[in-house]
């Protein structure tokens, strides 16, 4: 017998076709942005990046477009470099797009230093990344594409990286606040965009110049590879993804690894050197690798990692040890314990300072001391009422009681039986509450400036300075 039913291909066919239809780029970044805050919600201010060129024109337009629903302020900003002859006019023209938009802009000038370790584009590049990671922001967008992706992953493959390296860029970066939306879209979609919605923006004729790499690859590489494989481009981006992945194991790796081995201090952070010497060679150097991340330095190269880990674990207890990682810093191996060493502290000097309620102090020897209120730990504030908070360097023969049940003893005396490393030692500053040594940061409270489990105190601590 015939069904009385009538047949529902045509809606099955019409639904399936409604559930493909492609969404607009304006869709898929808002869809991003909405996941970026069910997992990020105090996103309230947006700067982006804006150089004039279609990528960062076409983002700027669709964060503008996003504004008015999401209600977040946004700013942008333009690093101008004096590289080329058109710079000044490239900013005239981001001026003149954010007045049209009612957008703040904020021009940064730089200015590249005569020895360029990096290169002229890798120097250009970290400046202006420094620029944007100050801005005053919870959110900086970039405006990077699927194509910058696939000659960022050749770049790095030439280059030799390793898995991180390959994972080339990320969507998301937490640690920087950085957020790249277009990573998934093709550089002909981003143009396609900005000429159906009439945006202008300017061409910078160094983009023609294959001296440098990514424009020899991208002039010259991915033609040739497109037009024998057509959709390199996204295969190169899913395997940037897939190793994106294989990082963050790697990552979760160290952190186990690490687990209550890394021990805070005011050089971030100290790595103990048997977490090291339990761990297979190749574990070892994933956690050098990852602590090296934490701290912000630039990844070596596999030569100077290899002879890193190999002082390290063969040194004697004793032994002095040194190891230049880059201009500035260097790692340094005390007992058990290894540190990374800003190198460029200036030599000590006579100083004294009067803090005036301030949450930073930069300190004359390049060294920085924070002060943050505090209940229970600390110099106890009712001695703060009458008498200033002064600072000042070690000159010697000063005294300190930081135990009721220990007597007086020189500070010099005190440091030698403590187990801070001899350079931090050396460049200590003394906290003096009137007349009296109060606090030897990162050291300890004398017994008479200590005060109880729920009093008001100022917690004094000391770092490097960034």
């Amino acid at each position: 017998m015939a069904s009385s039913k009538k047949p529902l291909s045509n809606k099955v066919s019409a639904s399936a076709s409604k559930k493909t239809k492609p969404l607009s780029l304006l869709d898929l970044v808002d869809k991003a942005f909405v996941s970026l805050l069910e997992s990020h919600k105090k996103i309230k201010s947006v700067t982006a990046a804006l150089s004039g060129g279609v990528d960062s024109v076409v983002l700027l337009h669709i964060l503008h477009q996003l504004q008015k629903t999401h209600h977040f302020t946004l700013k942008a900003s333009h690093v101008h470099h004096g590289l080329s002859k058109n710079a000044d006019k490239w900013v005239k023209f981001c001026e003149k797009l954010c007045t049209k938009l009612s957008v703040p802009l904020d021009v940064h000038y730089i200015k590249l230093p005569q020895k360029k370790s990096l290169g002229i584009e890798g120097e250009a590049r970290r400046l202006r990344y420094e620029k944007l990671l100050k801005s005053k922001t919870d959110l900086v967008v970039l405006a990077h594409h699927e194509d910058d992706q696939a000659e960022t992953f050749l770049l790095q493959l030439i280059r030799g990286a390793g898995v991180k390296g390959l994972s080339s860029m990320a969507h998301f970066d937490d640690s920087r606040r950085l957020w790249r939306p277009l990573l998934n879209t093709s550089r002909t979609d981003i143009e396609s965009y900005a000429k159906k919605h009439q945006l202008k923006w300017i061409e910078d004729e160094s983009n023609q110049n294959i001296d440098f790499d990514r424009n020899f690859i991208r002039s010259k590489v991915l033609p040739i590879l497109k037009n024998r494989f057509s959709h390199i481009i996204k295969v190169i981006s899913r395997s940037a993804s897939h190793l994106a992945e294989a990082q963050n194991l790697l990552d979760d790796l160290a952190k186990l690894d690490l687990k209550n081995s890394l021990k805070s201090c005011n050089y971030k952070h100290k790595l103990q050197v048997k977490t090291l010497d339990k761990l297979s060679n190749s574990r070892a150097k994933n956690v050098l690798r990852y602590w090296l991340e934490i701290n912000n330095q630039l990844m070596p190269s596999k030569d100077l990692l290899d002879e890193l880990l190999r002082q390290v674990l063969t040194a004697k207890k004793d032994a002095t040890i040194k190891i230049q990682l880059s201009k500035d810093f260097e790692i340094r191996r005390y007992k058990d314990e290894v540190y990374i060493f800003k190198k460029n502290l200036k030599g000590q000097k006579n100083y004294e300072i009067i803090w005036q309620g301030e949450s930073k102090i930069l300190l004359p020897n390049g060294t920085q001391l924070n002060f943050k209120k505090v209940k229970g730990s600390g110099i106890n504030f009712k001695f703060l009422d009458h008498q200033k908070l002064k600072i000042r360097n070690r000159q010697g023969g000063e005294f300190f009681k930081p135990d009721s049940k220990r007597p007086t003893k020189k500070i010099k005396q005190l440091l030698q039986e403590s187990d801070l490393p001899p350079w931090e030692r050396e460049f200590l500053p003394l906290i003096f509450v009137g007349d009296e040594l109060a606090c030897v940061p990162n050291f300890g409270i004398d017994q008479k400036y200590q005060a109880g489990p729920q009093m008001t105190c100022l917690e004094v601590n000391l770092t490097q300075s960034k």
